[in-house]
């Protein structure tokens, strides 16, 4: 607990004694911080305008200001590690930068400079304004990251290559080069890490988790700014306090980025008591900063009405007849956020009329901008493909360049366009130009007019029709613009709306505008707590704009519909879809109370009609799911009652598809319906096996793995340092001086990568819909465990079931009322108890022992907790795989390993089965009879049945612990030929509603047989065969037949399909089989195999893959046209031992 301040009164005699100190050299630390933590403002401005005081304070106390040789630069020391309290630790703070305020206002312009000639293609990225920055004012991690950019946008370094690059400009490794090498090997990895919001924000929480908390909150700032705690008056002031060990440019970058992502609160009062101090730097941002509402339209530049009249030009009329202002945006504007808007709204023009010119940008920028601007135009446009990809990209662009003022907009832009907050007046802050945009700053009509008026703006806009809501006069984007402004504090009608809605749609201006129009309308319900229609717009924005919804509040809304969705129509399915989209818990029963409400038995059996085929596709497709059809007990007796389900609905969507049959519902079909089919031919195998699909895993992750494996292969194996804690980071000096200590410890970059390559796996392997824990749900946990356990005691009548699913009580058990009679009540209660017993038991197995644990995710109590399984990573793997360069063999290796390990958990689980809870639950059986002889029931029936249950109970539980034998499917269940025909009808039936149309032969000899391990894979095979003849053919689906045969021959099996087609098209069909032989020769000789992904066209590439690295066999395709009919032929020869298979 930090020591209570004492209060000083300090006035100027203290000052004049602190002169005298400073002429006899003994002014000291504690004399300094007793001026800083006074509030006597006037004394701490005349201790900075005091010559003699501030050059020994800047030469002692606060030295790092300008620092033109870093390497003599030794010791990490503050003035003050507890902060004096947050406004006077902002107060210091800003005496402390205006004393370079000559310094910081030439800096200010020069950064301008520099971040709009980074961008511009054609430059040196700004490199020669960055060199005479540093020739000005010396070191600063602002300034190194900046060469870190160049670098990484000159010569595209790798991170290993960067982190060279900072490593050689630290070769003297005092504490404080070993804080900036530490704090840059941070930065360097902002810059590379490409991966999502979320990870990256983990992984650098991670990294400087161990720091000593008096420098966390700079490497927070510096790393990770959206997780920095800007609200937490505390940290800020630690910020403040340590930000002393940087450079004047740095801290002058921490004050604006703070002054300008303050909440409204905090500004309130910086402007208050500081607007005389900060109205003294020349710079752009914090001159926005000190507005006070609508202040900005009488301080509005040349510059800027240049550029609001630009804006108007531009979003009025054609904008064809526009490429002046574009000239001017691309050559005279600085490159801001409203600039780029300008660029966003004409190029989306352009694509909407099929006229897009990428020269105009690309010719003008560098690869990153026009990156930016069409990921911006994505995310503002709400890109029906993509779109979270976009999103995640744009992110990662605001942390790579989160030094420039542009990136700081978008990162604010994101957060309130996710957030649902389309009311933050933060962004525009950080914009080089008073733009239309301030237009939300405006609180009343007056002072729009105000505004507008400094531009040419009312000459050529129907400024009347706006303030008089005449909509439907209005026709340009400009005129929308202000009228968006006004919708956040004026009220109109709905019928203002909906014309607002149909003049938008008329005069086809960008999709934002009519999103942004809609969102109005959504506040305005939420205002009159209309839920109800509510409900009806939010749905109605998801299925015309899917991706718009996250402008919403969806917290807020969820919150609200779970408070008062009782009041509502629950008959009209848009409520289940609220529901869904918003994230209630309430979904399940507002689902089921649909399904009552509109007298439907089964989710399947909800009609489709033209008017709801949309909506109904979504409850199907999204919200009636495997997982969310296992949770409706009422309606679902057992795990093979969902699938069923599940399957009829996947084919009733299929069926109502308009796309190819080959679409996104083909996997899940195919997958569900062979676990179906499976399961009847290799029920105890399959069902008695633990199973992992490692392979599919990987398949469906690479791209995901590709990442962290590249890591690992850029990674040096050699010994570095990072930061550790200790116990005794800084020492108190006698002088009051605090020094700080900071410390390393080796670490191999390649072991960290590998590290970071294992926990994605390892998350897949044990979290996966292919991985450990789905197999414990879908094969174990979801009935089939309480079946089994609850058998023996059902067959001998010692249990009943609960009478309803929210009960404790369980139902009367007949069977032994009808041999006790009236003594039955004497007993119903020990009855009840040994009921929930026993379901207690089997719900604590499935709960909390066959429960996965690792990390963070799951549940301690499991069985397979994994937490600490892995310490000897490096020794059983990474020895083993840092000199592999085949990323598959690593992944095999990773595998291999995590199974030794869950081998381990699974060898205590058995014992644990036959032991500890075979005995738990025959001791329950011994207290039942005892209880029943207790109270006088001694029918030998019942003891017959006590003992029988002891007897079943121990072999069924025999049978469970032999579950957790680890298998794949079993190689030796083997397939017989009439069960792949009906497996194969089966499920491509299921897939293609056409198939019973089709006149379809599929003949195999008696004898032929395979693996149920190489069943899916044949499955694939006929599947895809299948669907090429149909759509090939060109003939309807009545007239086709279709020939086809698996035989075993010496050189292997042979697969032949052989169908009729149009008789006109055999030139095109002989044409394409050309194409398609080369393709398969290139495949066939390529280590790149360039098509076996690629989607649509005939599916060989895919065969191909299927043949040989699934099935693993060395395919030959042979193709025969005749004037009636088309064949394929494809042999699945063996590979010879000297032959490389690769893969």
């Amino acid at each position: 607990m930090r020591s209570k301040r004492k209060k000083h009164v300090i006035n100027n005699q203290d000052l004049m004694s602190l002169k005298a100190k400073v002429i006899k050299g003994k002014l000291v630390r504690k004399d300094v911080i007793k001026i800083k933590e006074s509030s006597n403002s006037i004394l701490k401005r005349e201790f900075f305008r005091t010559t003699i005081i501030t050059k020994e304070y800047f030469s002692q106390h606060s030295k790092n200001t300008i620092i033109k040789d870093i390497t003599k630069v030794e010791n990490l020391n503050v003035l003050n590690v507890d902060p004096v309290g947050f406004m006077k630790e902002m107060e210091w703070y800003i005496l402390e930068l205006l004393f370079y305020k000559k310094q910081l206002n030439e800096y200010s312009s020069l950064k301008l400079e520099f971040e709009d000639s980074f961008f511009r293609k054609g430059g040196d990225f700004g490199e020669s304004i960055l060199v005479q920055i540093k020739e000005k004012f010396g070191f600063s991690l602002w300034g190194i990251e900046n060469e870190l950019l160049i670098q990484k946008n000159q010569n595209n370094h790798t991170k290993k290559e960067l982190q060279k690059y900072c490593d050689n400009k630290f070769q003297n490794k005092s504490s404080y080069l070993n804080f900036n090498s530490y704090l840059l090997s941070l930065v360097v990895n902002k810059i590379v890490d490409e991966s999502d919001p979320i990870l990256y924000s983990k992984t650098s929480k991670k990294q400087i988790e161990n720091v000593h908390h008096t420098l966390k909150p700079i490497l927070s700032f510096f790393v990770s700014f959206e997780d920095f705690p800007i609200d937490d008056e505390e940290i800020v002031s630690m910020l403040l306090s340590t930000s002393v060990l940087l450079s004047i440019i740095d801290r002058f970058n921490i004050l604006v980025k703070l002054l300008l992502n303050f909440p409204e609160n905090i500004k309130k009062r910086i402007r208050k008591n500081f607007i005389d101090l900060l109205s003294q730097f020349d710079d752009y941002r914090i001159k926005h900063f000190l507005f006070e509402g609508s202040e900005f339209i009488e301080n509005m530049k040349d510059s800027d009405i240049q550029f609001v009249e630009s804006e108007i030009k531009l979003y009025c009329g054609d904008y064809k007849q526009n490429q002046e202002s574009i000239n001017r945006v691309l050559k005279e504007f600085y490159i801001s956020k409203s600039s780029l808007d300008m660029l966003t709204y004409y190029t989306s023009l352009q694509i909407s009329e099929g006229d897009y010119d990428e020269d105009i940008l690309n010719s003008a920028y560098i690869f990153d901008l026009v990156d930016i601007i069409d990921c911006y135009r994505s995310v503002k446009s709400f890109s029906q493909t993509s779109f979270e990809k976009y999103v995640s990209k744009l992110f990662y662009y605001t942390r790579k360049y989160s030094n420039f003022d542009l990136l700081n907009q978008f990162s604010m832009y994101l957060n309130q366009f996710l957030s649902g907050s389309q009311n933050d007046i933060r962004i525009e802050l950080f914009d080089r130009y008073i733009s239309l945009s301030y237009l939300k700053y405006v609180d009343n009509i007056s002072e729009t007019e105000e505004f507008l008026s400094k531009t040419n703006a009312l000459s050529n806009i129907d400024f009347d029709s706006i303030i008089n809501q005449k909509f439907d006069n209005l026709k340009f984007a400009a005129e929308f613009e202000v009228v968006l402004s006004l919708l956040r504090h004026s009220e109109i009608s709905i019928t203002d709306f909906e014309i607002l809605i149909e003049v938008i749609e008329r005069h086809k201006l960008p999709i934002w505008y009519l999103e942004e129009v809609k969102y109005f309308l959504y506040k305005y319900y939420l205002e009159k707590r209309d839920l109800e229609n509510i409900i009806l717009e939010f749905s109605d924005t998801y299925f015309r704009t899917k991706n718009a919804i996250f402008m919403y509040p969806l917290d807020e809304m969820r919150n609200i519909f779970d408070e008062e969705n009782r009041n509502l129509d629950l008959s009209k399915i848009e409520v289940s879809i609220f529901a869904k989209l918003c994230g209630s818990e309430r979904l399940k029963y507002v689902f089921e109370d649909y399904l009552e409400n509109n007298l439907i038995d089964y989710p399947s059996s909800i009609k489709i009609t033209t008017g709801n085929k949309d909506r109904v596709r979504f409850v199907l497709e999204y919200i009636c799911t495997r997982d969310f059809l296992s949770d409706m007990a009422l309606l679902f007796e057992s795990e093979e009652q969902v699938v069923n389900e599940r399957l009829s609905i996947l084919s009733k969507l299929n069926e109502e598809n308009e796309e190819d049959f080959d679409n996104k519902y083909t996997k899940e079909i195919s997958e569900l319906s062979q676990e179906v089919l499976l399961k009847k031919l290799v029920r105890s195998v399959n069902q008695s096996k633990l199973t992992v699909d490692s392979e599919k895993i990987y398949v469906k992750n690479k791209k995901d793995f590709d990442k962290f494996f590249d890591d690992f292969f850029d990674s040096a194996d050699s010994s570095e340092v990072e930061y550790i804690p200790i116990s005794d980071q800084s020492i108190n000096l006698s002088n009051g001086d605090q020094l700080f200590f900071i410390n390393f410890k080796e670490y191999t970059p390649k072991m960290r990568a590998l590290e970071g390559v294992f926990e994605r796996i390892v998350n897949k392997f044990l979290f996966d819909d292919d991985g450990l824990d789905s197999y414990l749900s879908t094969r174990i946990r979801h009935g089939t465990l309480q079946g089994q356990i609850r058998k023996p005691f059902n067959n001998n009548y010692l249990i009943t079931e609960k009478i309803s699913d929210s009960s404790e009580v369980y139902a009367q058990n007949e069977y032994i009322r009808d041999i006790v009679g009236a003594e039955y009540e004497k007993i119903s209660d020990i009855l009840n108890e040994f009921s929930k017993s026993i379901d207690n038991e089997i719900s604590y197995i499935k709960q909390e022992l066959l429960q996965i644990k690792y990390k963070s995710r799951g549940i301690d109590s499991g069985i397979f907790n994994l937490s600490d399984s892995f310490d000897d990573l490096e020794q059983e793997v990474y020895n083993k795989v840092k000199v592999l360069s085949d990323q598959k063999q690593i992944y095999d290796k990773i595998v291999e390993y995590i199974w030794k390990k869950i081998d381990d958990k699974v060898s205590k689980l058995q014992s644990l089965i036959k032991n500890e809870i075979t005995n738990n639950f025959i001791d329950k059986l011994t207290r039942l009879e005892a209880s029943l002889l207790a109270n006088d029931v001694e029918a030998s029936i019942i003891r017959n049945n006590i003992a029988t249950c002891k007897t079943e109970i121990q072999n069924a539980l025999e049978e469970v612990a032999g579950w957790f034998e680890r298998s794949q499917i079993s190689e030796d269940t083997i397939v017989r030929s009439e069960d792949l025909i009906s497996v194969s009808e089966n499920i491509i039936s299921k897939i293609n509603s056409d198939f019973e149309k089709v006149t379809f032969n599929l003949d195999l000899s008696e004898d032929y047989s395979i693996s149920s391990k190489e069943l899916p894979f044949y499955i694939d095979i006929l599947l895809i065969l299948f669907n090429n003849s149909m759509k090939h053919s060109g003939i309807r689906s009545d007239d086709l037949t279709i020939n086809a045969s698996i035989t075993d021959e010496d050189e292997g099996s042979v697969i032949k399909f052989r169908n009729n087609y149009l008789s006109n098209t055999e030139a095109s069909i002989r044409k394409s089989v050309e194409k398609l032989e080369k393709e398969l020769q290139v495949i066939d000789s390529s280590l790149d195999i360039p098509m076996l992904t690629k989607e649509g066209g005939s599916g060989y590439s895919k065969l191909y893959k299927i043949i040989k690295f699934n099935l693993q066999k060395k395919p030959t395709f042979n193709f025969k046209i005749t004037s009636e009919e088309f064949e394929v032929g494809i042999r699945m020869g063996e590979y010879s031992e000297n032959t490389n298979n690769r893969g």
